[in-house]
């Protein structure tokens, strides 16, 4: 039945009860201490020594809880977390990527899409803390292969296929004359020009990975003249000669091959 207790060399703020022996207090810095306790009554004072070890808190990991990644690209993520982690892990990650488990520091060129469920963690003395990260690995964006410029004629049914490498899921274009519209599904611009003209339109493909853009310069013609002029003409020698070529559509030049001379046409 000791009388006091006591405690030699306790890392501030802890204290002892003399009369308890309750040692308490809520430490401010980590190390460890030896610490000499000691148990007296009226036969004397016995002794042992304590090993004190006072440890950070667990780390408290804060970096994203969502990352995305590219196929073919190289792919980096760092780990972050509070209370000085000694040591770093990340299970569930999609080969090939890999942690490095000194700097916390995810990296590797993904090869494969899909998304992977990656359990983060991060150690020090006081323990390990950990968290979870959705990891979405997306294709490239689409790259538009599909010709740069289209020709399109009044009254005839015109289209034109948005053609993209890296599996596009929808397509898009914007600029189209009335009334051609585009199938976002397939990628197919469809429809029947009724004014002329040149239109600059972009063409879009999109995937999860991102939107690829193209321009394409579409020109809308008329339909090719037709020579409604009569197919037969008599002239006389010696007599001047007129005959008018005409035709539908605005031609917007003319020519006649295989007269007999003098004779001439008009191009304009």
């Amino acid at each position: 039945t000791p009388t006091s207790y006591n405690a030699t060399g306790l890392p501030s703020p802890l204290t002892v009860n003399t009369t308890t022996g309750v040692i308490s207090g809520t430490p401010t810095a980590t190390g460890t201490s030896t610490v000499t306790l000691s148990a007296t009554n009226a036969g004397g004072t016995g002794t042992k020594t304590l090993t004190l070890t006072v440890n950070p808190p667990a780390p408290v990991i804060s970096s994203a809880a969502t990352a995305t990644g590219t196929t073919g690209t190289a792919f980096s993520y760092t780990i972050t977390a509070s209370n000085t982690p000694t040591s770093y892990n990340a299970t569930g990650l999609p080969s090939p990527l890999t942690v490095n488990t000194a700097t916390g520091v995810i990296s590797g060129t993904p090869t494969a899409t899909g998304t992977s469920t990656v359990t983060l963690s991060a150690t020090n003395a006081g323990g390990t803390g950990t968290q979870t990260l959705t990891l979405t690995i997306n294709p490239p964006a689409p790259v538009i292969s599909s010709a740069a410029t289209a020709t399109g004629t009044t009254g005839t049914a015109f289209t034109y296929t948005i053609t993209a490498s890296n599996t596009p899921t929808s397509y898009n274009a914007t600029g189209l004359p009335s009334p051609l519209t585009v199938n976002t599904t397939t990628g197919v611009i469809s429809g029947t020009p009724t004014t002329t003209g040149t239109s600059t339109v972009t063409l879009s493909a999109t995937n999860a990975g991102g939107t690829g853009t193209k321009t394409l310069t579409l020109t809308v013609n008329p339909p090719a003249p037709v020579i409604s002029s009569a197919a037969t003409a008599t002239g006389t020698t010696g007599t001047a000669f007129s005959y008018t070529i005409t035709a539908s559509n605005t031609p917007t030049s003319y020519n006649a091959t295989g007269l007999p001379s003098p004779l001439t046409v008009n191009t304009t």
